[in-house]
């Protein structure tokens, strides 16, 4: 396909959908912006129209995995009306399910020196707490929160999930990645943990 096939931004989502395929496959250095013109069928100036160089298509890719992140534990919370235990399982589940589907743009996600100094991703790698806050501030208001440090609170739980996605990524624990529920079951014995730690069980 032609750079003149593509029309309002369709080019950008399919270098962008390429890139996603390159990296699972091939790993985060291997993203080429060359190889990604010949995969779209146009021209190098076509690509460099939208990503002046590697870093810039990085930055987008590690921007777009934040938003779809984002997006998932958003639609599997509801703390309003669940429990705090079953919202955090909820988020552990979501966020296991979006590193392992895509491990190395999990990897470039949190590997990004940059997701810390440049004022979009910052801004954007913060608004991925922002379920698990609404999910501590919740039960703070409802008086299940041991002590008054939603921070702190909030740090455990996401260190807890991310360590053990970390983990399972890497394929340090293949008794559990390998045997059918072990994820399920490892998950709900860490949320448990967590709600006994740090909330006070509702009658």
């Amino acid at each position: 396909m032609s750079s003149e096939s593509y029309h309002h931004g369709y080019l950008r989502e399919a270098l962008i959908e390429a890139a996603l395929q390159q990296i699972q496959s091939e790993g985060a250095s291997a993203l080429n912006l060359s190889k990604l013109a010949r995969q779209c069928g146009v021209s190098q100036p076509a690509v460099y129209r939208h990503f002046a160089n590697k870093q810039a298509l990085s930055f987008s890719l590690v921007q777009w995995g934040f938003e779809m992140l984002i997006q998932r534990l958003q639609a599997t919370t509801q703390p309003e009306q669940e429990e705090t235990l079953t919202s955090i399982k909820g988020l552990a589940q979501a966020y296991l399910q979006f590193t392992l589907e895509h491990t190395e743009l999990a990897r470039m996600m949190f590997s990004l020196k940059e997701r810390v100094t440049d004022p979009i991703l910052h801004g954007i790698s913060k608004q991925a707490a922002g379920p698990l806050y609404q999910i501590v501030t919740i039960a703070q208001e409802r008086q299940t929160l041991k002590g008054d440090d939603v921070d702190q609170a909030v740090r455990l739980i996401w260190a807890s999930i991310h360590g053990l996605a970390m983990l399972l990524m890497d394929e340090q624990m293949p008794y559990v990645t390998q045997t059918p529920g072990a994820i399920e079951v490892h998950l709900d014995a860490i949320a448990q943990l967590l709600h006994d730690g740090l909330f006070i069980q509702q009658p």
